[in-house]
């Protein structure tokens, strides 16, 4: 019986590691989504849905390299920026994922009432602006 209750113990405490060891993998794969929105016209920055404010202890810079630290910095990253925010905050953004490290990051659009992203891609190459003839 003993015996039994054993082999019983070890194999829960198994499956048990198991399913933690692919809960923590699910996590690091998981994207970290950063988001500037326009709320009462004020611009509020949000990472992983959480709002981080201009102070240093909860700062964006503070929460990316926070999660750089936890989960390396090979994650992939969504920016989602509301329409009617300024242009300049794209590359406040690119700025800021640059400063903490993270490389792997696609650039998305959105009105956030609709619920419809449109992806920005940007081109190695610029297009060359056609003379007249």
């Amino acid at each position: 019986m003993k015996y039994s209750m054993r082999c019983c113990a070890l194999l829960v405490a198994l499956s048990l590691g198991r399913t933690v060891t692919a809960q923590a993998k699910e996590t690091a794969s998981q994207p970290v989504i950063v988001s500037a929105r326009i709320v009462r016209g004020s611009l509020i920055y949000k990472v992983n849905g959480k709002r981080v404010e201009d102070s240093i202890r909860n700062s964006l810079l503070t929460n990316l390299g926070a999660i750089v630290a936890a989960r390396g910095n090979e994650l992939p990253v969504l920016i989602i920026i509301d329409v009617h925010a300024p242009f300049s905050e794209v590359g406040k953004l690119e700025t800021a994922l640059d400063k903490a490290d993270l490389k792997h990051y696609r650039l998305f659009v959105t009105d956030f009432s609709d619920g419809v992203m449109n992806e920005v891609h940007w081109d190695e190459t610029g297009i060359p602006i056609p003379t007249p003839n």
